[in-house]
């Protein structure tokens, strides 16, 4: 049977689609309606004035470093001081920026600090900081520790890190770096007791530490991204006390001396008011892992951070299910692409969307049939598991040049490091849908483990959508026929003889198997021996 020649139309559905999650890999939001509450990053929101009017230059004074996380948990110093300083593209954080911090010899530490205003009282809490350390500091004793009275084994002693402390015996917590340890520390009210459990750690590396407190339970955690967390019983009271969070010291005057003020690089600070779950936390420090280039001792599963890969290390989002059935469904981060799972995840199973940190300017090469040019940025997926779709949605707010009918998903299907030979509907995909506030959403993606993608424009008025003719001549209008159905095109002229195969949907050229331009004249199209339809090529 013969079906008739049906014009194909591209059209927006106006529809909405929730927000995917905006903090770090997509673990928070970034507009302080979510658990994240500090989101310090050395790289954004560093300032050489306390009313963050001048950004800081390389190796300048840092007075304000802006809270990404929307909380407004800002922290700065006082406005004679003359560090810390900002430190870029540094080697030992994987070239992303820093903000350095000194000791000064018994000297000059008053202002060597960053503290914030307000504290945000939380039952529960989980701290995250990146930090490269160059000189020792107090409290070296490893065993977990609980005291009464003052004790140089505790936190307290050390250089603090991020510190949400307040003198006496109350319900703080704080995280420090000690002689040859990462300590974490809290109090109990009730008790009058101090407790402190520590993990070892070494001068001149690069750590993510991260601190757990839970209030039912009691339990206070300290690990970073190479050991086993240590786990020490404290009490069961909210950490309900602290005014304010200090970024480079210790806040307790009782132990006020040259150790506790931080000697290194502190590039990130993450503080989230709950517990993370087993998902959130594999996603986050994959996230940490490959931005700063720090190995992980367990659940290293995004792959493709190295330079023999391409260094696909920038805002980087995940999704997935951990072994205990926790799970992130959706993640946007600070990036311009979505993530959003559309089909049942297993446990273990977890998907990464990293970029190569190029621009979105546009490249000429490389490029499949029809498509004018795409983006040098191209992004990557890592993945476990079974095959599975997703939504792709993106922010258009920095490509505004291309509207959602010419724009177009261009994804290397067979990882053969090529975008040329990618086919229209499989790896050359249109936007299904725009939303309310404006995002193209690609639905039912299928990434695999692999896949390179980028995002490129078609000219839709060169692609002739008359059922008659079209003009192969250059000049950009109907320069080339499109045969929307799934299947195999054959070509043939007024004569009969065959003249082009094409795996279809696909674009005609108007030119032969040899890559010869036709002659004008009337050719005629047979789709899968069902579809027939005569078209006039003309000049």
């Amino acid at each position: 049977m013969v079906r008739p020649f049906i014009l194909i139309v591209i059209f927006s559905c106006l529809c909405l689609i929730a927000q995917s999650q905006t903090g770090p890999a997509g673990v928070g939001m970034n507009d302080g309606s979510s658990s994240l509450k500090l989101w310090l990053d050395g790289g954004n929101g560093t300032f050489s004035d306390t009313l963050a009017k001048k950004n800081s230059k390389p190796g300048e004074k840092v007075l304000f470093w802006k809270d990404l996380s929307g909380s407004n948990n800002h922290v700065m110093s006082g406005s004679d001081s003359t560090n810390p300083k900002l430190s870029t593209s540094n080697p030992l954080l994987n070239n992303q920026s820093g903000i350095r911090f000194f000791r000064n010899d018994g000297k000059g530490n008053k202002r060597n600090f960053l503290v914030s205003k307000s504290f945000s009282k939380t039952n529960d809490i989980t701290i995250y900081c990146i930090f490269h350390a160059l000189t020792k500091a107090g409290g070296n004793n490893i065993s977990p520790v609980k005291a009464i009275n003052y004790d140089t084994s505790m936190w307290y002693f050390g250089a603090g890190l991020v510190d949400g402390g307040a003198n006496g015996f109350t319900n703080d917590i704080s995280l420090a770096f000690c002689d040859t340890s990462i300590a974490a520390g809290t109090g109990d009210s009730t008790s009058s007791t101090d407790y402190c459990v520590k993990a070892p750690a070494s001068l001149n590396k690069t750590y993510f530490a991260v601190l757990q407190k839970e209030a039912w339970t009691g339990k206070l955690r300290i690990g970073h991204n190479t050991n086993t967390d240590s786990v020490y019983q404290a009490g069961t009271q909210p950490i309900n006390v602290p005014s304010r969070y200090y970024i480079g010291s210790t806040s307790n005057a009782k132990a006020n001396t040259e150790p506790s003020f931080f000697d290194g690089y502190i590039a990130c600070v993450l503080v989230y008011n709950k517990i993370l779950s087993s998902a959130e936390k594999i996603i986050l420090e994959n996230y940490l892992s490959a931005k700063y280039n720090i190995p992980l001792k367990d659940n290293d599963i995004y792959q493709f951070d190295d330079p023999n890969s391409g260094n696909f290390d920038f805002e980087l989002i995940g999704i997935g299910k951990a072994n205990d059935g926790t799970s992130q469904l959706s993640a946007r981060g600070d990036g311009m692409v979505e993530l959003l799972n559309i089909s049942e995840l297993s446990k273990g199973e977890f998907m990464f969307i990293a970029h190569n940190g190029k621009t979105l300017a546009s490249a000429n090469g490389n490029l499949p049939t029809g498509v004018q040019f795409r983006m040098e940025r191209e992004w990557i997926c890592s993945k476990t598991g079974k095959s599975s779709k997703v939504d792709l949605i993106i922010d258009p707010k920095n490509i505004s040049s291309i509207n959602f009918k010419d724009i177009r998903l261009i994804i290397d299907t067979d990882n053969d490091g090529s975008f040329a030979m990618e086919k229209i509907g499989e790896g050359v995909i249109e936007v299904s849908e725009v939303t309310r506030d404006g995002r193209y959403v690609f639905r039912g993606v299928e990434l695999k483990h692999g896949n390179h993608f980028t995002l490129g424009k078609v000219n839709t008025d060169s692609i002739s959508n008359n059922e008659d003719y079209f003009s192969p001549n250059g000049d950009g209008v109907s320069d080339m026929y499109y045969i929307p159905y799934a299947g195999k095109a054959n070509i043939y002229d007024r004569n009969g003889k065959h003249i082009k195969t094409l795996t279809t949907p696909a674009f005609w050229d108007g030119t032969n198997d040899r890559g010869e331009l036709l002659t004008p004249g009337l050719y005629f199209l047979n789709v899968n021996e069902d579809v027939q339809k005569t078209v006039t090529l003309i000049r």
